[in-house]
């Protein structure tokens, strides 16, 4: 089934980072269920099997392409492959994240940083380069969208080097932009929050209830979001709806980047300590 006035119909979308079942794999059956023909690119065979045969359940003509984002020439490749589905229209740059392993102090020996960096920035400049040359090319302008996080708006101690990548991914959005904008190419980027995936789910530990249930108190939607939470502004951004937006970027958090940081779980700044005053506040 085919959504109206997405104008994504006869188009196609590399989505880079697709596989897994998560963020990438929702933005793919989004874009695809708008009309879209979807080149889903993963670096792991096995993850793009999850959003390939996702998407040959929702009937969306689409390829599956195994690449590594962090690799120029299989990217160079992987986009010539995409141009087979048809026309591109534009990319989704969903690959990255940081492990726990990858944490540390930043005064302390660090020998991941560059390692995350090349992934969630070098794979990202090399996917836009290349899906931006072919849409120069062809002179038919299109849409990008790059994931970053709110962490490259806020910050993330320990976890700098995925912070500091994923700003530089916003600087690299907002400049693309300007400098693409006379050739009708579009640039924004999502910024999402804590995100409910299988990945984050891999280093959670299963018993720890309680501590979810305190996560949620700092969102104030009071909830993680979801893939799908992150592939609805997505499909947005790359339809022709958003036609006059560009060099945007749309933070999907619940509402954390704008929480005070001196708010307790109830909303209220943690110095009111009255009864009455919360009371009345709260509704009670």
């Amino acid at each position: 089934m085919v959504s109206e006035g997405w104008g994504l119909e006869g188009r196609t979308v590399l989505v880079l980072g697709a596989g897994g079942g998560g963020i990438g794999t929702a933005i793919a059956r989004r874009l695809g269920r708008a009309g879209a023909a979807v080149a889903a690119v993963d670096v792991d065979g096995d993850k793009l099997a999850v959003c390939t045969d996702a998407l040959g359940t929702d009937g969306v003509e689409h390829l599956g392409i195994v690449a590594d984002g962090r690799d120029a020439e299989a990217v160079d490749a992987a986009v010539g492959r995409a141009a087979e589905l048809g026309p591109l229209h534009g990319s989704v740059q969903v690959a990255g994240g940081i492990w726990p392993p990858q944490w540390s102090p930043f005064a302390g020996d660090d020998p991941a940083f560059d390692d995350v960096v090349a992934l969630n920035l070098g794979a990202t400049v090399n996917t836009v380069r290349a899906v931006g040359r072919r849409l120069v090319a062809q002179g038919t302008g299109g849409a990008i969208v790059n994931i970053s996080t709110i962490s490259a708006l806020t910050a993330f101690p320990y976890a700098h080097a995925y912070a500091a990548a994923k700003a530089a991914v916003l600087s690299l959005t907002r400049s693309l932009a300007v400098e693409w904008g006379r050739v009708g190419i579009r640039v924004n980027a999502v910024a999402p929050g804590s995100i409910d995936t299988p990945k984050s789910e891999s280093v959670n530990d299963p018993g720890a209830e309680a501590q979810r249930r305190r996560d949620d108190e700092v969102i104030p939607m009071r909830r993680r979001g979801t893939p799908d939470d992150i592939a609805a502004p997505v499909l947005f951004l790359m339809s022709d709806l958003a036609g006059y937006v560009t060099g945007q970027v749309l933070a999907v958090d619940g509402g954390v980047s704008v929480r005070p940081a001196v708010n307790d779980g109830d909303e209220l700044p943690v110095f009111v300590h009255n009864d009455e005053l919360r009371a009345r506040l709260l509704g009670g």
